[in-house]
């Protein structure tokens, strides 16, 4: 693993847009630990109810085995149970290769189809006015 036994494997990252509940991966994805990244999602997704949109970063993972390819669909299918966009974000050559390989590479990194423009931080159609 690299992995020191003291840093999380998962990290909540704050994010600035509403409705967005966004995790930062560490380290390896494999069988030792694909338990505490699902425990650590459905944690994240309980304390968010009103969540529209699931962002995994995985610029801060080292090496995904099959059975971390395993947990990635896994929260896909999570997400989609609960009619929330998903996506991973930053998943660097490797697990781009992997992903790839097994055809999933478009299925886990397209954009979150649940979040609404408005709430990306691009410009919506109808913007309020600037009194206050």
């Amino acid at each position: 693993m690299t992995a020191s036994p003291d840093a999380p494997l998962v990290v909540v990252q704050p994010d600035p847009r509403p409705h967005v509940v966004s995790l930062a991966l560490r380290g390896d994805l494999d069988y030792d630990t694909g338990d505490e990244v699902l425990d650590a999602v459905r944690r994240a997704l309980s304390e968010r109810p009103d969540a529209r949109a699931l962002l995994l970063d995985c610029r801060g993972l080292a090496d995904v085995d099959s059975t971390g390819l395993s947990v990635l669909l896994h929260v896909h299918r999570l997400a989609a149970r609960r009619e929330i966009g998903f996506r991973l974000e930053n998943p660097g050559s490797a697990l781009e290769r992997l992903l790839t390989v097994t055809g999933t590479l478009e299925h886990l990194t397209s954009p979150a189809p649940a979040l609404p423009l408005a709430e990306t931080g691009q410009a919506a159609s109808e913007s309020p006015g600037s009194g206050a």
